[in-house]
This record gives C-alpha cells, sequence and structure tokens, in this order.
C-alpha cells in the first residue's frame, strides 16, 4: 500500500463516518423532539408545540423529567 492510497483510505473512511455521526445525530434529535412534543415540553430549540400556550399545568410537580 503506497503513501496516497493510504491518504486516500484514510480519507474517505473519516468522510463517510462524518456524515454516519451526523444521520445519527439528526435522528436522535427528532426523536427527542417528537418525544418531547408528546409531553407538551417544548423542543430542544424552544419551539412550543402546536396548540399550546406553555407547559400543561398538570404536568407541574410528578417529577416526570427527559433525561
Amino acid at each position: 500500500m503506497g503513501f496516497w492510497t493510504a491518504i486516500f483510505l484514510i480519507a474517505t473512511v473519516a468522510i463517510v463516518t462524518e456524515f454516519v455521526l451526523r444521520i445519527v445525530k439528526m435522528a436522535t434529535r427528532h426523536y427527542e423532539n417528537i418525544e418531547r412534543i408528546r409531553r407538551g415540553y417544548p423542543t430542544l430549540d424552544g419551539a412550543l408545540p402546536f396548540g399550546s400556550d406553555g407547559m400543561p399545568e398538570d404536568t407541574f410537580g410528578h417529577g416526570e423529567r427527559l433525561q
């Protein structure tokens, strides 16, 4: 294996790995936002669920929290 072949192989693996990590990160964020919307909490970027004026009153004091 020559020098340029090794450089090309390492660069290709790095690019593919970065692509896969970005896809997984987007999917994780999407799933967490869906769970937060189901429970009536704002999404990770601060947006409120459709049709809500804030956090529902019945969730206060129950100790339910997304982690």
